[in-house]
């Protein structure tokens, strides 16, 4: 009987007065639509609403199979983002050369953001929310994907 070799996971940064431990609720699928080198992340907020929401990546990475909202848990990218916007490659100050992407249309607990990767994953992934309607995100949370990440998936596991 096959396993279900699905797996979420929730990250922590850090605790907030209601007690999550990150400012937005990520959500990692892997394999993501039953394929095994692709995994996903959903974003979305605890609370309210996420205007101008960016997505944040290293910029020597090509792994992107597609990006954009989608109603968590349904693993259904829709492409059509309200005013997409995409820059870089820049630099960050006192850091890493990157891209940074995203849309306006409000996220909420019913519609996260969600962005596909290919394997390998980029190092990390970054999150946050513009001040202007085309600009960059002004505070990020990220989180990390561990380069060399071998778990068994349920055709790999013997008997």
């Amino acid at each position: 009987m096959p396993i279900n070799s699905e797996h979420k996971s929730n990250p922590s940064i850090s605790s907030d007065s209601e007690g999550h431990l990150s400012v937005y609720n990520w959500q990692i699928i892997h394999p993501f639509q039953n394929v095994k080198n692709r995994v996903a992340v959903e974003i979305m907020p605890w609370r309210g609403l996420l205007s101008r929401w960016r997505f944040v990546l290293p910029s020597d990475y090509n792994g992107v199979v597609e990006w954009g909202i989608t109603k968590p848990g349904e693993h259904v990218v829709q492409k059509g983002v309200l005013r997409p916007v995409e820059y870089g490659p820049t630099q960050l100050v006192n850091g890493p050369e990157v891209v940074w992407f995203g849309g306006h249309k409000p996220l909420s607990q019913t519609l996260a953001a969600i962005i596909v990767f290919k394997h390998p994953a980029p190092h990390y992934l970054a999150f946050g929310i513009a001040d202007q309607p085309g600009g960059p995100p002004l505070s990020l949370e990220g989180i990390s994907f561990v380069s060399d990440n071998t778990h068994l998936h349920s055709d790999e596991i013997e008997n």
